[in-house]
């Protein structure tokens, strides 16, 4: 029966081995969310910290798991054993002055790279490269934002992330645009409860509290300085700057995923954020795609269309103008959104919906319509803008565009008080002028 115990606990052993063994050879350290691929100096000093504590921890589970088996198997009792018992090293001096002051060594080796990482991780450089009257190619910045670097305002709702510009005017949601390779001023606060901002690529985490700003900074690549170092190079010149920049564009311009990591409520596993590293052009000009936002589908200047929207609104024929006619009235989208350029649409309470049509996620990021090549799949957008109009309650439990008080589209009613929802076909207008916002 003895024998027969054994052989199924080695068994059980045997088996617990093979299956970590193929748990293991299944995992992917290159990820959309990992943290062992580093792109901003944050992460990788983030990351060299953590493996420096794998290895001193790691060392320490070798050394005392191998004394505790060595101790167990050289003195396991044997069948008729007589030994006596070995001797005692408790209350030795010399080996527990020689723990504690191994122990100390260790928490010095962690203590010390600790300390240095969270102070190079707190304070925002001063890099003469990241000032914005360095590298920013766009109009109306004003002269005593050209020493500073980009700030951008992080604020956290549930559930969705507003990205506010204040240096350049412009803000936008969900997808945040930075220029590659240079500092980025971030400032986080919360309008509800605590969130808390992670680009694991880019940089770690830093809590988002109510009534309260924090602060980081991030860097989507090197800088030119560090580039240099780590490439072993000197000196300065249109060569050198040529392959910086096709470092950058590479290795660093790329689609970046983000997600709140603070547990905020019944959607908080779909609060996510997107980020693109771009070159200091594309930025520039996407800071003028912002700030010039939208006309109208037909061409009219914004008076006469909502002249024609209050007096004649048939004519204002086609899926976009039926569409934008829902979203100014019936649907009560513009009391919640922003339109740049549309002049009634300054709604504040919801995300600004500007260039929507260009971007490759709604939702927070939930719904994804970004193809493998980096394009957009027109359908799939199409088909997301439709879902989240439709049903958003479903794709985004408790959020406020469904049930807000009575300003939701959960809540329409008619002229005589009933409940009257978007039709599919007011959703499928709806979607199709959203998706024209580009």
């Amino acid at each position: 029966m003895k024998t027969i115990s054994n052989g199924f606990c080695r068994f059980i052993q045997y088996f617990s081995a093979l299956i970590v063994v193929a748990f293991l050879g299944g995992c992917n350290l290159d990820t959309r969310m990992s943290t062992f691929v580093t792109k901003g100096p944050i992460a990788e000093e983030q990351l060299n910290l953590f493996m420096l504590t794998v290895w001193v921890t790691g060392i320490i589970f070798v050394i005392v798991g191998g004394v505790f088996v060595y101790a167990v198997i050289k003195f396991r009792e044997r069948p008729n054993d007589d030994r006596p018992m070995p001797s005692q090293g408790h209350g030795n001096p010399l080996v527990e002055i020689g723990l504690i002051g191994a122990s100390i060594l260790l928490l010095a080796i962690i203590a010390v790279p600790t300390l240095r990482a969270i102070w190079f991780t707190q304070e925002t450089p001063d890099d003469p490269e990241s000032r914005l009257g360095a590298w920013y190619q766009g109009d109306d910045l004003a002269e005593e934002e050209a020493e500073n670097p980009l700030i951008i305002k992080v604020i956290g709702y549930q559930w969705w992330w507003a990205f506010e510009y204040p240096q350049l005017g412009i803000t936008t949601a969900n997808e945040m645009i930075i220029p590659a390779g240079k500092v980025v001023h971030l400032e986080l606060r919360s309008i509800d409860v605590i969130h808390s901002f992670w680009l694991p690529r880019i940089a770690g985490k830093v809590d988002l509290i109510p009534g309260r700003t924090n602060s980081m900074w991030i860097q989507a690549g090197d800088n030119f300085a560090k580039w240099k170092e780590k490439q072993g190079l000197e000196g300065e010149g249109p060569e050198l700057r040529q392959d910086y920049a096709k470092y950058l564009e590479e290795e660093i311009h790329d689609y970046y995923y983000g997600q709140c990591a603070e547990y905020c409520g019944e959607s908080h596993a779909r609060m996510l954020f997107r980020t693109t590293a771009v070159d200091d052009q594309a930025f520039a000009e996407w800071v003028a795609d912002e700030k010039a936002g939208h006309g109208t589908p037909d061409g009219k200047s914004w008076d006469e269309w909502y002249a024609a929207y209050e007096e004649t609104p048939e004519e204002l024929t086609g899926d976009l103008n039926e569409g934008l006619k829902l979203f100014m009235g019936r649907a009560k989208c513009a009391t919640c959104h922003t339109v740049n350029g549309n002049p009634r649409a300054v709604g504040v309470a919801g995300p600004n919906l500007t260039n929507i049509g260009s971007r490759q996620s709604i939702a927070a990021g939930w719904l994804n319509h970004r193809a493998e090549d980096g394009s957009i799949d027109v359908e799939k957008q199409y088909d997301n803008l439709y879902k989240w109009i439709h049903e958003p309650e479903v794709v985004k439990p408790g959020n406020l565009m469904w049930k807000a008080n009575g300003g939701g589209i959960g809540e329409l009613i008619d002229e005589h008080g009933e409940p009257a929802l978007l039709t599919d076909e007011e959703v499928s207008k709806l979607s199709l002028y959203l998706q024209s916002l580009k």
